[in-house]
């Protein structure tokens, strides 16, 4: 039997869009024509899902260390993904990188193509210190170390395995650089300024059939304003327990009221390189 290309990768670090666009693709494949149920999109999955890698490998993992758990996730992600006829979107904050043996942690003859998303590591500092319940100072060390990972929870029966990393520039580099797979690299900036063009974009990338009424429609439905809206009517049950809102402020360059002189020269001087790259300095 052949092997289906059918998963398709929305990688980004953390508050770059690829929620916003996880939610845009939902409503257009399901033809909402009001709102969306944010708690209720059932597209996909994250790659750090413990319940996928556990039920696809057929073990329990709990006390397994995350070297023993990342050898486990291509296996398992490879399954899951072949169990669908359609195409499967997988959300992944995790670097593009290699496994403690040394090879691809990602299942790559089962994908497809991957949409990265990046924003200006500047604002993502802002809106990542939000999410993570931190100072901007942590923030700011977390996005320039080079070997950051979110840690799993220390509870037995946690929902995520650990996520690593990198630092910003080293996150972005790892998947706009890898040429196992093709990639469109979509800026969050470019989502803000012209959000029909961006999905238009993305519908054609992954290979969906594009109808311009129901297009314009999901980009109103998955409003900034209107997924805020609905977090604060129902909540979203993505947002760390922590976290005041996952849907926080959804603008460019308000990292400039914010962040100390200091703190926008460390994120600059250390993540440089690919910031002048993507236009952001």
């Amino acid at each position: 039997m052949s092997v289906k290309k059918n998963i398709i990768w929305l990688a980004s670090y953390p508050k770059s869009g690829n929620t916003w666009c996880r939610l845009f693709i939902a409503s257009y494949l399901k033809k909402f024509t009001n709102n969306l149920d944010i708690n209720n999109i059932q597209i996909g999955t994250i790659f750090s899902s413990k319940t996928i890698i556990e039920n696809y490998a057929g073990i329990d993992i709990s006390e397994f260390k995350t070297n023993e758990i990342n050898n486990l996730r291509k296996y398992a992600f490879a399954n899951w993904a072949q169990s669908y006829d359609e195409d499967v979107y997988v959300k992944t904050h995790d670097a593009y990188i290699l496994d403690s043996s040394n090879k691809n942690m990602f299942p790559i003859e089962e994908t497809k193509c991957a949409i990265y998303f990046i924003r200006n590591p500047l604002d993502v500092c802002v809106s990542f210190s939000n999410h993570m319940n931190c100072s901007y100072e942590k923030a700011v060390k977390k996005m320039c170390d080079n070997n950051f990972s979110i840690s799993a929870s220390k509870k037995k029966y946690n929902s995520q395995v650990e996520q690593k990393l990198l630092s910003w520039q080293l996150h972005v580099k790892s998947w706009t650089e890898q040429t196992d797979m093709p990639v469109l690299v979509v800026k969050y900036e470019d989502m803000l300024i012209n959000p029909e063009k961006e999905f238009k974009k993305i519908l054609k990338f992954v290979g969906i059939k594009i109808n311009l009424t129901e297009l314009k429609n999901s980009v109103k439905i998955c409003s900034f304003k209107n997924l805020k809206t609905n977090e604060k009517k129902f909540g979203f049950k993505e947002k760390p327990t922590n976290c005041k809102s996952f849907f926080n402020v959804g603008k460019s360059g308000y990292y400039k009221n914010l962040l100390s002189t200091e703190q926008i020269n460390k994120i600059i001087n250390t993540q440089h390189y690919v910031m002048k790259i993507f236009g952001y300095i």
